[in-house]
This record gives C-alpha cells, sequence and structure tokens, in this order.
C-alpha cells in the first residue's frame, strides 16, 4: 500500500515538472512534449496496477490463510472444567429435576446436557435404596467453546418401615395341616425380621380335635429401626370325633347264666355321652338267664355326644341247659 502512495506522488510530482517545461518550450514542441508525458504516465499507470494487484493477491492470500486458521480453531473446541465443585441435596424417593442458567457474552446459542445418573435434561426420579454421592457432569457448549461442571448430587437415606404383604382372614377345619408364610419386604433393602403370634409362629400348625376356636393372628416386621403390624383372624371349625365305645364282645352262654356288660364309652371331644342298651339285657347292662331263655339275641347299644350317634351291636347266643325235673311238692290224692 505504501508503494503505491509513492508511485502516485512521483507520477504527481513529473506531472507538474511537464507542465511548468511546456511553458518555456516553442509551439513547435508541443507535440513531441506530449507525447512524452503520455508515455511516462502509461509507464507508470502500468507500475501502479501492478502494485495493486499484487497488493490484492497478498491480501486474498492472507484471507485464505486467516479462514483455515479459523476453521482449525473451529475443529479444536477450547473445553474449560470448572473446578468449583457444586452439591444438591435430595432424599429418596424424591423426584429430582436439575436446572441450570447458562449465558454466552456473544450471545451465542448455548445448548446443554447432563450426565447419568440423571438424563440429559437433568430428571431422575430416585427410589428407596439410592442413597448415596453420585457425580454429575453439566456440559455446556456454543459450539466454539465447551465448558463443564461437576454437581455433587447427595441422595439422602430415608428409612421406611417394612412392608407387609396383604393378609385376609383364614378358615381350618380341625384335622387340617396349616402352612403359613409371610411376605415382608424393605423398601430399603434392609434385612427383616419376621415375628408371628401362636400357634402359627413356626409357620406350621398340625390342628386335631381340640384345635377349634377363633385366633387372632399379629404379624410383625422389623428392620431394627422400624416396624409394622398386620393382624388376622384364624378360625378352626369343629369337626365331631364319634364317641367310641369299647368293653363289648358277642356272647355265647347258657341258660341260667348271668350276663353283665362292662362298657366304656370315649369323646375326645369331652362331650357329655348318653348311652343306651336294648333289651334284653337293659339299661342296667345285667341279665340273669332263665331256663327257658335259650335263643339268640341281638343288642343294641348306643351312644349319642348331642352331635352324633354311635351304634354297636351284640350278638347273644343263648344254649338250652336240659334240667331234671323238680318234684316240688307230694301230697295224698283221695277218690
Amino acid at each position: 500500500m505504501k508503494r503505491i502512495i509513492v508511485l502516485l506522488g512521483l507520477l504527481l510530482m513529473t506531472s507538474m515538472l511537464l507542465v511548468s517545461c511546456i511553458d518555456y518550450k516553442a509551439a513547435g514542441d508541443e507535440e513531441l512534449v506530449d507525447s512524452e508525458l503520455v508515455d511516462l504516465e502509461v509507464e507508470m499507470g502500468d507500475e501502479v496496477l501492478d502494485e495493486t494487484e499484487l497488493e490484492e493477491s497478498e491480501s486474498d492470500a492472507t484471507e485464505d490463510l486467516v479462514e483455515e486458521e479459523e476453521e482449525v480453531v473451529v475443529e479444536e473446541q477450547e473445553v474449560v472444567a470448572s473446578e468449583d465443585l457444586v452439591t444438591i441435596e435430595a432424599d429418596e424417593s424424591e423426584f429430582v429435576d436439575l436446572g441450570a442458567v447458562v449465558v454466552d457474552p456473544d450471545d451465542d446459542e448455548v445448548t446443554y446436557y447432563f450426565s447419568a445418573p440423571v438424563d440429559k435434561s437433568g430428571e431422575w426420579q430416585t427410589n428407596y435404596g439410592d442413597a448415596g454421592d453420585y457425580v454429575v457432569t453439566l456440559t455446556a457448549s456454543d459450539t466454539v467453546h465447551t465448558v463443564t461442571q461437576d454437581i455433587l448430587l447427595r441422595i439422602n437415606r430415608v428409612n421406611v418401615a417394612p412392608q407387609i404383604s396383604e393378609l385376609g382372614d383364614l378358615s381350618y377345619s380341625e384335622g387340617d395341616e396349616i402352612v403359613f408364610e409371610v411376605i415382608a419386604i424393605d423398601p430399603n433393602g434392609d434385612s427383616v425380621e419376621v415375628e408371628i403370634s401362636e400357634p402359627l409362629a413356626s409357620g406350621l400348625f398340625e390342628t386335631d380335635h381340640t384345635s377349634s376356636g377363633v385366633y387372632e393372628i399379629v404379624v410383625k416386621a422389623d428392620d431394627g429401626e422400624l416396624s409394622s403390624e398386620s393382624v388376622f383372624t384364624l378360625t378352626i371349625e369343629d369337626v365331631n370325633v364319634l364317641p367310641v365305645i369299647s368293653g363289648f364282645e358277642d356272647l355265647t352262654v347258657k341258660e341260667g347264666d348271668t350276663i353283665e356288660l362292662d362298657l366304656s364309652v370315649e369323646d375326645l371331644d369331652g362331650d357329655s355321652i348318653s348311652l343306651t342298651i336294648s333289651d334284653p339285657v337293659g339299661q342296667d347292662g345285667v341279665w340273669e338267664l332263665s331256663f327257658t331263655d335259650n335263643g339268640e339275641y341281638e343288642v343294641t347299644i348306643t351312644a349319642d355326644d348331642g352331635k352324633d350317634i354311635v351304634t354297636e351291636t351284640i350278638n347273644i347266643v343263648v344254649e338250652d341247659v336240659n334240667m331234671p325235673p323238680q318234684i316240688i311238692d307230694i301230697n295224698l290224692e283221695r277218690n
């Protein structure tokens, strides 16, 4: 550029010098002077043109170089990491929604995103058991520069009492075998101790004829800090146990004998028993046979516990015994 200015100055000075020379020359010399002046101006103009073209060429080359450098800068974005650690706290089961205010001094469009465990928009539905410290990185970029910010996301533990599976009332009958199991879970993943009241404490209840009744069952689950309880009703329906008659058998006796029945009745439920013995033995269980009682007899024994009746039968065979005649009386017969 400086060279162009110098050449223009020289051109101007030469023109002025020629003009002053023309004033002192004769008219016959005017055409010569004009011709020389034109040639000089043409030569100097060409030089100026050459210099201009050279300057433009150098300028274009400089611009290309700058563009190449700018392209390199775009490909190698500067990443600036913040040394300050931001701490954010939340509780288990809380919905985490991280937000960020990011500005650009050049008013460039800026995009940003978060790293795990939150999603890219900064959201995370925590659950029980997620307690702990997490480092989340916020990354922001304007396509030229990228900056990052580490965030310490602290999820505080919130203890929750164990949860007992839903328990409904139960109904069984005497004689049934009951296998009982409780499912108790802890949302925090803590170890749970389960306690069950009798008669299901062991988880196995073999009922019998004495088990009828209504039981209130209490189930307790404890994680060492908090506990929960559930109560339900266990009903054992009575199943009547029939009375048992013993002490009898079929008999074969002879006329003149005495039959004495030694009966016993047992009722496992402890019910009151009504015992009936049919004739010819009778209610007292004793039969004194005469010499005319020979034959076969069926005696019925009945036991009634008020719920059910049990009947047993005794077959009795009475054998004939031929007895000699007996002289009862002697008297005088007169005609």
